[in-house]
């Protein structure tokens, strides 16, 4: 069974504050660790397999989000948010990096 979006706002809002204020690259890591094992899906080290070797980036983002169309709203808005916080992961690694001179924070 696919998680609601009342589900996953209760697991953010434990791990990383209402309004994301505890989002360290560490706790952002944790969360999405805890999310993934919570997630239905086939799954390899926290990575969605595709039917198939996709031809480029492109290629898979482009059937990520076909099939996204396709699913519950709140599978659909579940999906879209872990990725959204995949995506912003790499942000919040490079400004801790930036703000401790390159340093891992």
């Amino acid at each position: 069974m696919a998680m609601r979006l009342d589900e996953l706002r209760a697991k953010v809002y434990a791990a990383l504050g209402a309004r994301l204020e505890r989002a360290t690259p560490e706790a952002i890591r944790d969360c999405l660790q805890n999310l993934y094992s919570d997630l239905p899906g086939p799954k390899a080290g926290g990575v969605v397999l595709l039917d198939g070797a996709p031809a480029s980036y492109g290629a898979a983002m482009r059937e990520y989000f076909g099939a996204v169309l396709e699913a519950d709203p709140d599978a659909a808005a579940v999906s879209l948010w872990v990725t959204a916080l995949e995506m912003w992961l790499g942000e919040v690694e490079a400004e801790a990096a930036d703000a401790t001179g390159g340093r891992a924070p």
